[in-house]
């Protein structure tokens, strides 16, 4: 008796269920991104042909990428790269995989500096996969800018995604505790950071894919959350040209506390940005120097 033929159309209607008996939130989602993946298609390339049979190898590539999703590794990890603004970017276990909610930084400082033809400096603390300052850089073609890193993978990771969108040539890579490593005089335009801002108590209770899979050091906030953000804050400004802008990522319920902290170290004009789900997720202000204690 032959085998049954698995073709694409067959495998997404058995495989979307199978996830999500398995508590993957986006079952037919995922199915769809970790076969293409397989396939080495665009995700519109499964339905250009869905009755297109599956090889053995491809078929066990495909269940062992499933796997791997059933047991809530993130898809961003098992296919290595997540879209972000309006590009794809390397990603790997030792960097946070890039969110739709840290659109709003990049949000902010294009709602604030509105010439794209001036040639900007930008400061990125905790690049991460780099996407965030590498889209800045797309967005003002004539802007610097340099991110830095606690993690020595996660400036690797960087680098490489600056060299394959072509901005390697505007941007420096540093490994940096915070700002610890800026040694020598240098002044930005604008500073963007989304630093690990959870609760060390909330790490355990979220998903599986955060929580078991996603590097703890870009996750872990100390008690509150905002250990590493009072640790900045005080030291940002001399990093900024006047009337630089700050802009920090948050959670929703930390809005009111970052907004006392910026004012209460000489800036100005702080306010905060919605997300994508219509929740606090940015707070930003300009250095308008003079703490006031």
């Amino acid at each position: 008796m032959n085998p049954p033929v698995w073709t694409i159309r067959k495998l997404l209607q058995w495989s979307s269920p199978w996830l999500a008996e398995r508590g993957v939130d986006s079952p037919r989602l995922d199915a769809e991104l970790l076969l293409a993946d397989t396939l080495e298609l665009e995700r519109i390339g499964l339905f250009l042909d869905p009755d297109r049979p599956l090889t053995r190898d491809e078929l066990d590539g495909f269940k062992n990428r499933l796997k791997r999703r059933a047991l809530r590794e993130p898809v961003a990890y098992i296919i290595g790269r997540k879209d972000f603004w309006k590009d794809s970017f390397v990603v790997d276990p030792h960097v946070l995989i890039p969110r739709p909610e840290t659109e709003t930084l990049l949000e902010c400082v294009l709602n604030h500096y509105t010439d794209r033809n001036v040639a900007w400096r930008f400061l990125e603390i905790g690049c991460g996969s780099g996407a965030l300052l590498i889209s800045l850089m797309r967005e003002f073609p004539f802007a610097t800018g340099m991110g830095l890193d606690i993690s020595r993978e996660a400036i690797a990771i960087s680098a490489l995604n600056a060299r394959k969108t072509k901005t390697a040539s505007r941007i420096d890579w540093l490994e940096s505790d915070l700002l610890h490593a800026l040694k020598q005089p240098w002044q930005c335009h604008a500073m963007v950071a989304n630093l690990p801002y959870i609760a060390q108590g909330d790490i355990p209770s979220l998903q599986p894919e955060v929580a078991l899979y996603e590097p703890r050091l870009a996750l872990d906030g100390g008690v509150d959350g905002l250990q590493i953000i009072r640790q900045l804050i005080p030291s940002a400004a001399q990093f900024l040209a006047p009337g630089g802008l700050l802009a920090l990522e948050i959670d929703s319920r930390q809005r009111q506390e970052v907004v006392r902290l910026l004012e209460s170290n000489g800036f100005g004009s702080v306010s905060s940005l919605d997300d994508c789900h219509h929740v606090p997720r940015v707070v930003f202000g300009t250095f308008a120097g003079g703490r006031q204690d």
